[in-house]
Parts: C-alpha cells; sequence; structure tokens
C-alpha cells in the first residue's frame, strides 16, 4: 500500500527533457515568488501609497493573463521549445532591467510599472508553452505524476519563494532579489536548450489570434469533458476567494490574531503537499472522473464546516483537509485534460486553464469581499461552502462525460 500511495516520480527518473522543464519550472516558481514579494516592498517604499501598490499588481496579472492566452495561440503554431527559450530569456531580461531600475539613485516607478507587466507577459507566455509541451515529454500513462509532480513545486513553491525573496530583501535590498530572480531564470536557458523539437501537432490555422483564440472556447465548450472540467473550474474559482475572509474569520469567529492568521493560509498548502507525496494511485484510478467529482463535494463541504469552527485548532485541521481534497482534485483535472485535448488545441486549452486558475483567486476574492458585507465572516464561509457543495454535487450527477471519463480514452472516431 506504500508502494501505491508513494508520488510516482517516473516521469522524473525516464524522461531526461522532463526532467530539464521540471527544474526550468521550479526555478520560475521561485522567481515568480521573490517578484511578488519584492514589488510591492519597492513600490510602497518609492511611493508609501497603496494605491500605485495594487496598480503594479494588477499590472502584472492583466499581463500575465493575456500571456496566457497569446502563450495558447502561439503554442498551437510554433515549436514550444523555441517558445520557452525565447519567453524566458525575454523573462530574464525583465528581470534584469528591474535590478538596475533598483540600482539607480532615484529608481522610475514608470519603469517598475512597465516591466512588471512585461515579466508578466513573459512568464504567462512561457508557463503555456511548457503545460503544452508535456504530453510529448512523458507517456500517457504518466499525465498525472506529472501533474501531481508539478503541483507539488508550485505547492512548496508558493510556501517557501515569498519567505526566500523576504530574506533577501531584508538582507540585501530589492535590487538583489531581482538579480537573483534574473540570473536564475537565464540559467534554465541551459536545461530548455536540450530539449528536442516540440512542433503542435497539425490543425486548423486561423489567421486572426482572437479567431483561434475563439476556436479553443468552441472546442472546450463542444468538448464532454474538457467543457465539463472547465465548467468544474468555475466554482473553484468561487472558493478561491474565501482567504479574503481569513483575518476577519480569525478574529470574529477564532479570537485570534496575527499567528493564527498565518496558520490558515498555511494549512491548506500543507494539505496538498501532502496529497501531492501520496499520489501514486492517481495514475492507475479506475474512475479518476468520479474520484475528482466526489473530492470537489468533499472539498466544498470541507469550507463550509469551516464556517461553524470555533477554536483555531479545528479551523486548522479543516483547511488542512481542504487543500488535501482541493490538490488531489486538481492533479486528476491536469490529467484528464491533458489525455482528452488533442495535440493541435494542447496550447490554448492549457492557456485557459491557467487563465482560470490565475484569475480565479480574483473573481473569487470581489465576490467574498462583496459577501462579507453583509454577513459575519463564518456566516459568509457557510455560505460559499454549501452553496458550492450543492453545486458540485448537481455536476457530478449530470456531467456524465465526466463521471465516466479514463485518463487513457479510446480515439474518437474521426
Amino acid at each position: 500500500m506504500l508502494r501505491r500511495l508513494a508520488m510516482d516520480i517516473g516521469p522524473l527518473r525516464d524522461s531526461r527533457p522532463f526532467r530539464n522543464v521540471f527544474a526550468a519550472r521550479t526555478v520560475s516558481v521561485f522567481g515568480i515568488g521573490m517578484l511578488a514579494v519584492a514589488l510591492p516592498v519597492q513600490v510602497y517604499d518609492l511611493t508609501g501609497s497603496t494605491v500605485h501598490v495594487g496598480g503594479v499588481s494588477a499590472a502584472e496579472g492583466l499581463a500575465l493573463l493575456a500571456g496566457f492566452l497569446w502563450g495558447g495561440v502561439l503554442a498551437d503554431r510554433h515549436d514550444r521549445r523555441r517558445l520557452m527559450l525565447r519567453a524566458r530569456t525575454a523573462a530574464g531580461i525583465g528581470f534584469a532591467l528591474l535590478a538596475l531600475n533598483a540600482f539607480l539613485p532615484s529608481p522610475s516607478l514608470l519603469a517598475v510599472y512597465a516591466l512588471a507587466a512585461w515579466d508578466g507577459l513573459a512568464t504567462g507566455v512561457s508557463v503555456t508553452a511548457l503545460l503544452a509541451a508535456t504530453p510529448a515529454l512523458v507517456g500517457p500513462d504518466k499525465l498525472v505524476a506529472a501533474g501531481a509532480l508539478n503541483a507539488l513545486t508550485v505547492r512548496l513553491g508558493s510556501m517557501a519563494s515569498p519567505a526566500l525573496g523576504g530574506l533577501v530583501v531584508s538582507a540585501f535590498g530589492v535590487g538583489w532579489n531581482y538579480a537573483a530572480a534574473a540570473a536564475g531564470t537565464i540559467g534554465t536557458l541551459g536545461l530548455l536548450t536540450t530539449l528536442p523539437p516540440l512542433r503542435p501537432a497539425a490543425g486548423k490555422a486561423e489567421a486572426n489570434p482572437l479567431q483561434a483564440i475563439g476556436d479553443g472556447f468552441r472546442f472546450v465548450a463542444s468538448h464532454r469533458v474538457v467543457g465539463s472540467l472547465m465548467l468544474l473550474g468555475l466554482l473553484f474559482m468561487v472558493a478561491g476567494g474565501v482567504p479574503v475572509l481569513m483575518p476577519a474569520f480569525a478574529a470574529r469567529s477564532l479570537d485570534g490574531g496575527a499567528t493564527t492568521v498565518g496558520l490558515l493560509f498555511a494549512a491548506p498548502a500543507c494539505g496538498a503537499v501532502l496529497a501531492s507525496v501520496t499520489s501514486g494511485w492517481a495514475g492507475s484510478a479506475r474512475a479518476p472522473g468520479l474520484a475528482l467529482l466526489v473530492a470537489s463535494v468533499a472539498g466544498f463541504a470541507a469550507l463550509a464546516c469551516l464556517g461553524l469552527a470555533r477554536h483555531p485548532a479545528l479551523a486548522v485541521a479543516i483547511l488542512f483537509v481542504y487543500g488535501f481534497v482541493e490538490s488531489v482534485e486538481e492533479i486528476l483535472r491536469y490529467g484528464l485534460i491533458q489525455s482528452h485535448t488533442p495535440g493541435s488545441y494542447l496550447g490554448r486549452v492549457n492557456a485557459l486553464w491557467a487563465a482560470q486558475e490565475t484569475g480565479g483567486g480574483a473573481i473569487g476574492s470581489l465576490g467574498a469581499g462583496a459577501l462579507g458585507r453583509y454577513l459575519a465572516p463564518g456566516a459568509a464561509i457557510v455560505v460559499y461552502g454549501t452553496v458550492s457543495a450543492v453545486l458540485a454535487l448537481a455536476l457530478a450527477l449530470t456531467l456524465t462525460g465526466l463521471r465516466t471519463a479514463r485518463l487513457r480514452p479510446e480515439p474518437e472516431a474521426g
């Protein structure tokens, strides 16, 4: 049973190209995390304005979403290896210019805005090309294992990279933070140059990028498995806003302070890490679609229970469980999306998925903030979890295509 539960590291062991991409992705995750710390610190030091801090974050976030969508079109038209190299080079140059600007006696705020957007755009293109290339680097039976490894990297990076970035900023300043991110990013180019050509499968190529994106939307809407997965993702976009309520929940329902808030934020990530390292069973699941739906309902039910908690230890335990089942859902969803998407659509579908994952927190945060104005934080969390659980259960009962989906589908006629 331990062997069955242990994370499948086969993709790392058996595929050198995947090892190189995995290493490059890990460095990218840490670079993004360090940027997320350095930008607000520098902008606030320059302006003393939270408006500018929010403006720079918004510029980076919007550029990231644009990079996902544009990168999806490019990844379905051009060699994905070459696209990753160019995007990572552009990101490294952006980090280097941020470092040079930070070392100036009077750093330019306008340059910070422009370079934050530049790095967001380059990162979006790079991530989309990498996701689209992964199925060609591992066998179809290792897609879930690759997804679990990627998820583990993201979770660990989101936990460690902000702390690392904060230490670098405190000890040496924001300039050296940007310089370290630039050095790491440029260093990954050597790993990516060893990859084989990763040309997309032949398909209809629209001359207009907007038409290509629209064609991607039409494919998602018409595919009973991929479309269902994206529909389910909308619920997790809503749930992504719950962290907005955590400070008020800790103060008013748990009688806690900053330490309690920190534990509440850390608990889901810890649960997600455990889910990743015990994901060996997922690659051989007989009914991955059904398991995904069960995990979704269970996760939202856990959120509803969280709103009723009145002790910090219980709240942390519930969020740990939520993070665990949410990560199981994410790993299975990744495997199903990759295995059910034709090669000619992998770029655009992964772009839509990445945009959904990234933009979900922002959209959910607006909803959570609005709901928190009219309800106590615990009651708002109960409403969020209950409504999401009911909707997820309704989807589980109606989406027969997803409920019966397999990780290695039979080729469709035509």
